[in-house]
């Protein structure tokens, strides 16, 4: 029995292994592109507990560079921990959170995150040193409540036509997206080295955030293996001034289906006109939807934006774990206020 790092040809029995843990195929692209293509050549970091040849736990880190206190550091999140249902028992989940935390410290990984599910972060917290952070909020804002309506009671269907109206009605409770001159909204297709200067100019935007530069936006973002995300700037005099990545989706929702808005990320100088101008474009791109869904931390200027366009916070549904593996008191990790946190952080969405 050991805990080793991935090599060459495991793939087959790790995707094997996701199969009989999540009960859902993944095709060999998509493990592909969370894993192999990052542009980060610390990746692929993946560690398996392997006995006899036969691979029954499996931890993985997407390791990013980040911004701490405006230092380019690498951080990490913990994606894709499963350990075999018919090797339970055997410790296998300790072990591999303990070799990955002894691994991540040689490597020189400043921190780990992650959003894990009830039973897991429980284990985290006992077993691992892990901090809870905070649970992100998620805000929420109602565009269409006859689908809404209809999808839980299908014989309110006919009552969908008045959801135009109520659309209607959202939409005028946001600006008209009114630019100052020498400013433009427009469609990306793809991220260049701009964006590498946005975010170097942003960097202080909070204590602790991803470097979302050129390289890493366009992996993540423009070459998804399934996603279609759509891409809007801001320029001004051809500077770009901030982005936001939108996402619709149509989804089954109780007894019907409903599509689904989501802001999934959003960077700018921190301005709040130029917040303002993001998001009410980012709505506007949305207004077809019946639901607009985004979380983040409630703490920053785009949250409270949106909360004086109408949304709602819902829940707060994903709780932050980390690891403090560099322990720098600085930067506070342990404290929900230096984080920038979100949808796009997160393998899932």
């Amino acid at each position: 029995m050991t805990v080793r790092f991935y090599k060459n040809g495991d793939e087959e029995q790790i995707q094997a292994l996701f199969k009989k843990v999540f009960h859902k195929e993944r095709a060999i692209k998509d493990w592909k592109w969370k894993f192999i293509d990052h542009p980060l050549q610390t990746n692929p970091f993946i560690l398996v507990f392997e006995e006899e040849g036969k691979i029954l736990g499996h931890i993985a880190l997407w390791v990013s560079e980040a911004f701490i206190n405006g230092k380019v550091k690498e951080i990490a999140l913990r994606v894709d921990t499963m350990v075999d249902p018919d090797a339970r028992g055997k410790g296998i989940y300790n072990q591999l959170n303990r070799t990955m935390l002894e691994e991540a410290e040689k490597h020189n990984i400043d921190l780990l995150y992650g959003f894990p599910a009830p039973k897991a972060k429980e284990l985290l917290l006992k077993s691992t040193g892990a901090i809870h952070v905070d649970n992100i909020a998620r805000y929420v804002y109602i565009m269409d409540p006859t689908s809404l309506a209809a999808a839980i009671l299908p014989v309110l269907s006919p009552l969908k036509g008045l959801g135009k109206i109520y659309k209607h009605l959202q939409m005028k409770k946001v600006k008209q997206l009114v630019l100052p001159t020498g400013w433009k909204w427009e469609k990306v297709d793809r991220f260049d080295e701009s964006y590498t200067t946005l975010a170097g100019e942003t960097k202080h935007v909070k204590p602790i955030m991803l470097k979302r530069d050129a390289d890493y936006l366009n992996w993540r973002f423009m070459e998804h293996p399934y996603y279609n995300y759509s891409v809007f700037q801001l320029t001004q005099n051809e500077k770009s001034q901030g982005y936001v990545v939108i996402k619709k989706e149509e989804v089954d929702f109780k007894k019907g289906r409903i599509t689904i808005g989501s802001i999934v990320d959003v960077l700018a100088y921190n301005d709040e006109e130029t917040w303002k101008h993001l998001l009410y474009g980012a709505i506007q791109q949305l207004s077809d939807v019946d639901i607009i869904q985004t979380w983040m931390m409630s703490d920053t200027m785009s949250s409270e934006i949106l909360e004086k366009i109408g949304f709602k916070l819902k829940d707060r549904p994903m709780p932050l774990v980390i690891h403090d593996i560099a322990n720098d008191a600085e930067a506070n990790a342990g404290h929900h206020t230096s984080w920038w946190i979100t949808q796009g952080d997160v393998d899932s969405f």
